[in-house]
């Protein structure tokens, strides 16, 4: 790898790396949050800064003096005789005129602000040796000031000498270091002289921010331009085969929403969020300070320092958030300001149960539009500052101040404070009047780097933003520490009044450009020796520099003024809140199975081509059945308001108390195709819905079951329960249990009898169709039970699978699968320990179910209308028998062994009744479904 020559031949997957240990460095994971004073911090021992001895006054001049012993002149002879007095009086004067220095500085730094426990730790016993240097340096920062104003006054003045001036002290950062074998007073007086260059550093950036570019060696600037090339050709490559990929580049969705008028089988009760009474008009409004983006500096080694002021954002004021109850329905998820692509595409954000965090559910707005036509095309460069949100940067924060809202500048991870090391935003609290109480630095859930580099993937991200084989890059989901003073207030909800939030956040995304690179370039320090190595490790003195310091929060891009609420329990499930506060361990839980689902009284197929109405009736059988399986809770995120204001499914929760939670949830998916086009589906709203659930109720809950509202999970063999299933789990350790799924047909003995309909609008096809409708009196379950394949045949190659998993063993799921979990998140050496070699995808505490014995998945997706198009002809083999017939007819049997294939009336058999669910099931969710028959009588 060090020969640069062959770059392109040296690229090696080092995820895959084992290794033995690593240092202390490696080894330490980030502390849950900072300490609530940034100074001073202590620093890692491979920092290298360069700082001169310093030596008292006294003595130099005891040194100076033996060294001219030999050498007495005219003062020194004159000081043989009475040279002890004269002495005395020399060095009284000294100490006369030093100790006035001190009582100047001491009155310095009661100017700076309140003493806090830093500035005692720096001020205290070294006081007295360091008044001269901090006096010095304030002194400095003084006639700055003054320069400053009148550069401004007179900027002529100021034009000479001002760049050169300024360059030197930027530069003055490269000879700066600490030795770590310094005793603590000297630490400290390191630490005050750090803090005076740091200031001036700053200062001179502010000023003229070109000189925070540190010169490049033309040797590391040559490797940077051959490792860019490299990477280039490499996405090229990846361009040229993703468009040869390119599926129905003609298909063209309807307009949203169409056609979805939801059948209604109870009334709907709207609740509306509170009117906020008039002296809440001057609380803190949610903000998006929006920054412009130069795209074309990116390229530019080392990156160029952001010269943007406070005057250069444009804000963007969401004045209809005013409830925390109601934060996720009125939280601006489809009016995401389009000209800010850095900032993150927030859905969701709540404080854990312990008050500890302020976690962020976001997703890649990136993934939205990924088509060939110009305007998709225009629309992936557009936000290809998205992925730089998955990527982690480390900081170091500058003792430019004692305040709490320091500066920062990019940095190595060896240079990084070590809560900084792996971040991307800053995370500012304020009070309700605006007051800055502290800052701390975001902490990802999980290191997306890292999942790419498991799941064997050549890189995390590409320039043409077309890798949508990577859906744990989906979602962005990341968390704020929260200071300790706070978390009290937080975790009991005493930050709420009325509904409205006393406590704030500001979220500043730290910009940089993205890294296309291998995802082992750059990984964080934890992961040790699996890192890159060689000429393709991203190098941050080249690509930033040493000097690059970030604008302050007030002249950066950034979400303000973001409501911290109530947790999640607390805010939504008060009962479940109350036992969560009895609990004698932390493995009790207030639940044991729970659900987690996404539903509306209506929806659209895939590329709008179908409208499904029957939201409400489905969802009543759907949860009466799983209550029968042994789910005591059901967590619902309504995404009604995405179609109609005129129905919710709260009237249905209503029906089960104390047993169904329901979240607004009325945000669009951005893209609603099928997955076999040329932009093909990212269902934006139902990602995040899953992972918010997850993170709100998930610490709270055992079991999490992800199914969807059309499909059935069965207990199968002795069980008639999934309770002992679970059990079963637990005894062999395992953490997640999958269900092949694919999609069931209808009985054609169990529907309404078809009528035809001859129109090729609504046909999409010269051939009649009809409107399948299932009656009332018959369960959804009962009449899709005609599985394609019969139980324990379906194979782990199923186009889907669903999941029942432990709630604090998965930390990121994506409807289908668990794309991390605990154990992938483990470096080499950890998971080496647990599995030995064995690789982490598939996850080793993980399996399916057996069919036969343990339990399956029934899947009764809704036909459309369009797909009964020509159902006489797929059918029947009177009618040819060609093509997929989307009817159920079942097997009978001994049929197959008979080599029969079609009834006595010529329709073709093509699926397989369940007995268990026919003999045993049904009976058990009709009579459960009793007593709400008359809401299905009036459909």
């Amino acid at each position: 790898h060090g020969n640069t020559n062959n770059v392109a031949l040296h690229h090696h997957h080092h995820c895959e790396t084992s290794f033995v240990g690593h240092s202390s460095l490696l080894s330490a994971s980030p502390p849950s949050h900072p300490p609530p004073h940034p100074l001073p911090l202590p620093l890692p021992t491979a920092t290298t800064r360069t700082i001169m001895p310093s030596t008292s006054l006294r003595q130099r001049s005891m040194a100076l003096t033996k060294s001219r012993g030999k050498q007495r002149g005219p003062l020194a002879s004159m000081m043989k005789g009475n040279g002890k007095l004269f002495l005395v009086a020399v060095f009284g004067g000294i100490w006369v005129i030093y100790a006035i220095g001190v009582i100047v500085t001491m009155t310095k730094v009661h100017k700076m602000g309140p003493t806090n426990a830093s500035n005692q730790h720096l001020m205290g016993n070294d006081l007295s040796r360091l008044g001269k240097k901090v006096f010095a340096g304030s002194a400095v920062d003084g006639q700055s000031q003054k320069k400053q104003e009148t550069d401004q006054k007179h900027p002529s003045k100021s034009s000479k000498h001002g760049d050169a001036k300024n360059k030197t002290a930027i530069s003055q950062i490269r000879t700066r270091t600490i030795d770590t074998n310094l005793s603590p007073d000297s630490a400290a007086k390191k630490e005050i002289e750090n803090h005076v260059m740091d200031r001036k550093i700053v200062e001179g950036v502010d000023a003229f921010p070109s000189g925070g570019l540190a010169a490049v060696s033309k040797e590391a600037l040559a490797r940077a331009k051959e490792r860019d090339q490299f990477l280039e050709e490499q996405a090229r490559k990846q361009r040229e085969a993703n468009l040869k990929r390119v599926r129905r580049p003609r298909f063209r969705a309807n307009p949203y929403g169409h056609m979805v008028e939801p059948q209604m089988i109870a009334a709907h009760s709207h609740e509306k969020p509170p009117e906020r009474p008039p002296n809440k008009q001057r609380e803190q409004v949610l903000k998006a300070y929006l920054e412009p983006i130069d795209k074309s500096t990116w390229k530019t080694r080392p990156l160029p320092i952001r010269t943007t002021t406070a005057e250069d954002l444009t804000e963007t004021p969401f004045p209809q958030l005013n409830s925390c109850r109601f934060l996720p329905s009125q939280w601006p998820v489809d009016e995401f300001p389009y000209d800010d692509p850095f900032l993150p595409w927030i859905h969701d954000v709540f404080p854990t149960h312990e008050g500890d965090f302020i976690q962020f559910v976001a997703q890649n707005k990136r993934r939205c539009r990924t088509g060939t036509t110009p305007d998709e095309e225009e629309a992936l460069d557009h936000w290809e500052p998205q992925v730089t949100q998955f990527q982690h940067v480390p900081l170091k924060r500058l003792n430019t101040t004692f305040t709490k809202t320091p500066r920062y500048r990019l940095s190595s991870h060896e240079e990084a404070d070590k809560d900084a090391m792996t971040t991307r935003f800053i995370c500012r609290f304020k009070d309700a009047d605006g007051e800055v109480l502290e800052e701390t630095m975001s902490l990802f859930n999980n290191d997306y780097e890292w999942a790419t580099c498991r799941k064997k993937l050549r890189s995390m991200f590409s320039p043409d933003g077309r890798n949508l084989n990577s859906p744990h890059t989906s979602q962005l989901i990341f968390k704020c520490p929260v200071p300790s003073y706070l978390q009290e207030k937080i975790r009991t909800g005493e930050s709420v009044v009325d509904d409205w939030a006393t406590l704030f956040i500001d979220l500043v995304p730290v910009r940089t450009p993205p890294r296309y690179g291998p995802p082992s370039e750059f990984l964080s320090p934890f992961y040790g020796d699996a890192r890159q190595k060689g000429s393709l490790a991203f190098d941050t003195d080249v690509h930033w520099g040493k000097q690059h310091i970030l604008p302050k929060v007030e002249d950066s891009g950034r979400w303000e003024n973001i409501p911290i609420c109530r947790p999640s329990l607390m805010e939504y499930e008060e009962e479940a809140y109350e036992k969560s506060l009895q609990v004698k361990s932390a493995d009790e839980k207030p639940h044991h199975l729970v659900s987690c689902l996404w539903a509306s009284t209506g929806y659209t197929t895939r590329g709008n081509r179908f409208a499904i109405n029957d939201g409400q009736r489905r969802l009543l059988e759907w949860i009466t059945y799983n209550g029968i399986l042994g789910f005591d809770h059901f967590y619902i995120y309504d995404n009604s308001g995405a179609f109609s204001n005129t129905s919710s499914l709260q009237p249905i929760a209503d029906l089960f108390p104390g047993k169904v939670t329901v979240i607004p949830w009325p945000s669009k998916v951005c893209n609603n195709n099928p997955n076999n086009v040329d932009s093909p589906g990212e269902r934006s709203s139902q990602y995040a819905a899953e992972t918010s659930c997850r993170l709100r109720f998930g610490p709270h809950v055992n079991w999490i079951g992800q199914f969807d509202i059309d499909e059935y999970l069965v207990p199968m063999g002795n069980y008639d329960s999934v309770l002992p299933l679970l059990s079963k789990l637990d005894e062999e350790n395992m953490k997640i249990i999958s269900f092949a799924s694919w999609r069931a047909w209808p009985r054609r003995t169990h529907m309404e009898t078809p009528v035809a309909i001859n129109d090729k609008e609504l046909c999409e096809s010269r051939e009649e169709c009809f409107e399948l409708t299932i009656p009332n009196n018959v369960t959804v379950l009962a009449a899709y039970n005609c599985d394609r394949q019969p139980p324990g045949k379906k194979t782990k190659s199923m186009p889907a699978e669903k999941q029942i998993y432990r709630a604090d063993y998965v930390k990121q799921h994506f409807i289908h699968y668990s794309t991390i979990t605990e154990t992938t998140n483990l470096n080499n050496t950890e998971y080496g320990k647990r599995f030995g070699h064995q690789w982490a995808f598939p996850d080793p505490l993980s399996r399916f179910a057996n069919e036969l014995t343990e339990g399956l998945m029934l899947h009764s997706k809704a036909i459309a209308r369009q797909d009964t198009a020509g159902w006489l002809t797929h059918c029947n083999i009177k009618g040819g028998g060609k093509g997929t017939c989307r009817v159920g007819y079942p097997w009978p049997k001994g049929a197959e062994e008979r080599n029969e294939t079609t009834n006595a009336d010529g329709w073709k058999y093509n699926c397989y009744v369940n007995d268990k669910i026919d003999e045993f099931w049904v009976p058990k969710l009709e009579a459960a479904l009793s007593e709400h028959s008359h809401l299905l009588a009036n459909q």
